[in-house]
């Protein structure tokens, strides 16, 4: 049976179709932009419509940027919610949400070390029965969600919201900018720092500083600048790098994932040249006791552009298993 999958990231909204033997092959990928549609539903429509397929018993997966407990889900960055009610009449049958870093997460749950890029000395350990691993990624927001698999090889995602954690400042120059931030917005979590507006935020800052006027470039191109050797930039990118270090210590403290974490998301794909050097590793293992622990920690990036897509099929292959007498999720 075709399977649709959807994923939301608040500025796009890109749909597939899963409809192989072993529901792992996507095809017809299409992507909007949210603003392009009034509602999900218009834009679901859209596609359907684009595809020749029927709504009515269409098993549909979504992954959102939000937290998906209740009825009505508002999403990050976009002016759409989620009506679960409404979708489960539309479609004649229930929809699985999830939240995409969760989706991600599930992309990743048997993937090749072949395709991960290492960060460090340290080589990625692949997904393996009782290992567990952090997934973490930044743009728009900042996402993790943990990837544990059991002794008996069953497949868990957490999700989470760390990312709105509080951010604690390690030295005189992030003091500042928390002193900053808090004046403007009263809580300053990490994602005020990680986000893409983060780095523009913490570039800004530098600009100020150094008595240049004008608003700061995009995110990606102040990577890009740096990735050249622009000063500026560059220092600007090393400051976002400690800080990002920081945040992933932390998680990994908090969610127990020894063995590994993820990067991914485009913004960090650009980084990555820039994270093998640096206070990344430094910042991510200046955990006082924990320093040694984290030092076996391996750090790589995921590449994946259709990686929400992919784990929301993982997802409901995996509610299919569970429901199906004698089968187990894989």
């Amino acid at each position: 049976m075709t399977q649709l999958v959807c994923a939301i990231d608040g500025e796009n909204v890109s749909f597939g179709l899963i409809s192989d033997g072993d529901g792992r092959r996507l095809d017809a990928v299409r992507q909007f932009k949210t603003s392009e549609f009034p509602t999900f539903t218009d834009a679901l429509q859209a596609y359907t419509r684009e595809n020749r397929l029927s709504s009515a018993g269409l098993p549909l997966g979504l992954a959102v940027a939000g937290v998906t407990g209740g009825d009505v889900i508002s999403l990050a960055n976009c002016r759409w919610y989620i009506s679960v009610s409404g979708l489960r009449a539309f479609l004649a049958r229930d929809p699985l949400l999830i939240n995409d870093f969760e989706a991600i997460a599930w992309s990743l749950a048997h993937v090749d070390t072949s395709r991960l890029t290492r960060i460090g000395v340290l080589p990625p350990k692949a997904p393996a029965p009782g290992r567990r691993f952090l997934v973490v990624g930044t743009g728009p927001g900042l996402g993790m969600a943990t990837l544990s698999i059991g002794d008996d090889g069953a497949v868990t995602v957490i999700p989470g919201e760390g990312g709105h954690s509080s951010f604690a400042p390690q030295n005189a120059r992030e003091d500042a900018l928390l002193a900053k931030l808090r004046g403007r917005h009263g809580h300053v979590s990490f994602e005020r720092l990680l986000a893409s507006f983060g780095l523009q935020f913490i570039y800004a800052n530098l600009m100020e500083s150094k008595g240049r006027a004008g608003e700061p470039p995009a995110a990606e191109t102040i990577i890009a600048a740096a990735v050249r050797g622009d000063a500026l930039a560059a220092e600007a990118v090393e400051q976002f790098n400690a800080v990002l270090g920081s945040f992933v210590g932390n998680m990994v403290l908090c969610t127990g994932a020894f063995d590994g974490v993820f990067l991914v998301s485009p913004m960090l794909r650009g980084l990555v040249p820039l994270l093998d050097r640096g206070g990344f590793r430094s910042a991510l293992t200046a955990k006082g006791r924990m320093k040694k622990a984290l030092e076996l920690v391996p750090v790589s990036f995921a590449a994946d552009d259709n990686a929400r897509l992919h784990g929301v099929a993982a997802a409901m292959r995996a509610r299919h298993d569970f429901a199906t007498p004698g089968r187990q999720a894989a």
